[in-house]
């Protein structure tokens, strides 16, 4: 039996599966996180009985179900770091002052979209939000997070978490929304209920009839590993996306600057957000 460490990727290989990646996710993997997709994917090699990733290429590329090992590639190399309330900053300014200048411009029917929703806390972070301003009482409000990993998408659905996902909450944050059962934190119902979970790739143009229209996207911390033609798709199809009277928040270490000219950017103390021109 081979074991998983000894199929190694070469740079070749590692170059062609690096642009396969890329032209479905958008992701780019950098020259020295080889050893990262040698590592994710060696285990899979060894259950397809492969001992080569020139094997495993090959598959992808000609197996009649080759779809559906897409799906597994993708799942296994993305990655899904996250917590309840990351970038707090971003969520107090949609409640503070997003949420009012939308009401005040009538809106009866508000929608927020997450991405990458990644296990959920993002999104669920969003509602709870939402649900203790009372804005969900003032209009229809609809929070839709979507991921390109359908194995986060089904955990997030579940809204079962454990310890670690609450490293930046008070107990009281806990306590509130949460019901302990063992290891486990269950979401409560009036908010898991309030989320909408679907598998979406931002850098595909069926993600537009997909979404509709939002009012507000967060898209935070996965830009940074797209290149820069696939950041272009990604920011084209939020155009299409966002309301014109919409708010783009990205993650700190993002920007719009030098890949697009259809938006504008926002300086609010403790965070940027970005509307259409």
């Amino acid at each position: 039996m081979v074991h998983p460490s000894s199929v190694k990727i070469n740079e070749v290989e590692f170059f062609e599966l690096r642009d396969i990646i890329v032209k479905i996710s958008g992701i780019m993997f950098s020259e020295h996180k080889k050893y990262l997709i040698e590592n994710r994917l060696s285990k899979r090699l060894i259950e397809l009985k492969f001992t080569s990733f020139k094997e495993y290429i090959h598959y992808i590329k000609n197996n009649p179900k080759r779809d559906t090992e897409i799906n597994t590639l993708i799942n296994l190399v993305t990655i899904n770091e996250t917590y309840f309330m990351r970038e707090r900053g971003q969520v107090d300014y949609l409640i503070s002052t997003v949420m009012p200048a939308l009401l005040a411009k009538n809106k009866k029917n508000i929608r927020i979209w997450s991405i990458p929703c990644s296990t959920g806390e993002e999104p669920y972070s969003i509602a709870i939000e939402l649900h203790d301003a009372g804005f969900f009482s003032k209009a229809s409000i609809e929070v839709i997070a979507t991921d390109i990993n359908s194995d986060v998408v089904e955990t997030a659905k579940h809204g079962v978490y454990r310890e670690g996902a609450f490293r930046s909450c008070s107990q009281s944050f806990i306590d509130k929304h949460f019901t302990k059962k063992g290891a486990d934190f269950i979401i409560n119902s009036n908010i898991k209920s309030r989320v909408k979970f679907n598998v979406g790739n931002i850098v595909s143009s069926k993600i537009i009839p997909l979404m509709g229209t939002v009012d507000v996207i967060f898209c935070r911390n996965v830009l940074i590993y797209f290149d820069f033609d696939n950041k272009k798709v990604a920011l084209s199809n939020f155009k299409d996306i966002l309301s014109n009277d919409g708010y783009l928040f990205l993650g700190h270490s993002e920007s719009v600057t030098r890949v697009s000219n259809d938006f504008v950017m926002s300086n609010f103390g403790t965070g940027i957000v970005y509307t259409k021109k």
